[in-house]
């Protein structure tokens, strides 16, 4: 267990959050444009087909991408896809211009997940991730392109495939921020790159239910107790009881999904000896009861809906 490498440990959360993407938007643009697609509270991407265009955002100086160049909002920053590098217009977004000017294709989509926003893979990631086409490597830049050739043959079934490659395409972006990115890692991707964190993280991650104490999660780690919560504290972000109790309450989430599954045995599965404590821990880290977790799902519902 201690060898697991980065990639097995970072698939196992993304299963626990269960990962949704999808494709809205193949625009083709010429002329004088300008359209934006944040707001919905989901992360975004935009791949560039062909052309190019200008990326407007509140923090960055407008960013030019090319034909294959791929930028990705995890936590839905603001942004404006755009003609050139003026400032965007504080008006209508513009309309393209029919015969002015080369055409520009892209492919818009969206990544979601059951917890919305509040999960450990998003809060690691930067607010903009760029890859441009020459450093994205062979297998995400087949990926781009196996993408672009779907959305633009259009043929039968392509909506789901499309769909099915775009959450490909969220787990192969965190990849290549992990592994290729100069940017600094914070948060769970900082401690999966740190070998002792990430032996405490794979135990709970594995074994939720165990009577994890803040002593046998350092022994996980072969660190000592105050050296232990003080690395995962600055590294993650929060105390690791904190973390074990927001994944054990993540997995508990996952098995009341099933109907069949009592609060009682669901309580005991993740390591919770009394009712009260794992409704409060519940919560706690949902905002409502896992009774109305229950009753969401019989009517259809979502968790980050209520």
């Amino acid at each position: 267990m201690s060898d697991t490498p980065v990639e097995d440990l970072l698939s196992t959360v993304l299963r626990a959050y269960n990962l949704r993407a999808g494709i809205y938007g193949h625009p083709a643009v010429c002329g004088d444009y300008q359209f934006g697609t944040a707001g919905d509270g989901n992360a975004s991407f935009h791949l560039l087909g062909t052309g190019e265009c200008w990326v407007h955002t509140r923090t960055e100086a407008p960013i030019h991408m090319r034909a294959g160049d791929l930028i990705v909002m995890p936590r839905d920053a603001w942004h404006v896809m755009r003609s050139n590098d003026q400032p965007p217009d504080t008006g209508a977004m513009r309309q393209p211009k029919e015969g002015d000017g080369g055409f520009t294709t892209m492919l818009c989509g969206h990544f979601d997940f059951d917890s919305g926003r509040h999960n450990p893979v998003l809060e690691a990631l930067p607010d903009i991730i760029l890859i441009r086409a020459d450093a994205a490597g062979d297998r995400l830049r087949h990926l781009a392109n196996l993408m672009m050739i779907e959305v633009e043959t259009h043929d039968p079934g392509h909506a789901p495939v499309l769909d099915r490659l775009a959450d490909t395409l969220f787990v192969m972006v965190v990849r290549h921020h992990i592994f290729f990115s100069d940017a600094e890692h914070r948060g769970l991707i900082a401690a999966l790159a740190d070998p002792r964190l990430r032996k405490a993280l794979d135990a709970m991650h594995q074994r939720p239910g165990e009577n994890w104490t803040l002593e046998r999660l350092a022994s996980e780690a072969a660190m000592s107790r105050s050296v232990f919560a003080q690395r995962f504290n600055e590294v993650v972000g929060a105390t690791p009881i904190d973390y074990l109790t927001r994944w054990r309450m993540v997995q508990a989430e996952c098995m009341l999904r099933d109907p069949r599954a009592s609060v009682a045995s669901v309580m005991e599965d993740v390591g919770y000896q009394t009712e009260a404590a794992f409704r409060k821990a519940f919560k706690r880290v949902h905002g409502y009861g896992p009774g109305r977790l229950r009753r969401m799902f019989r009517r259809g519902g979502r968790s980050d809906a209520a």
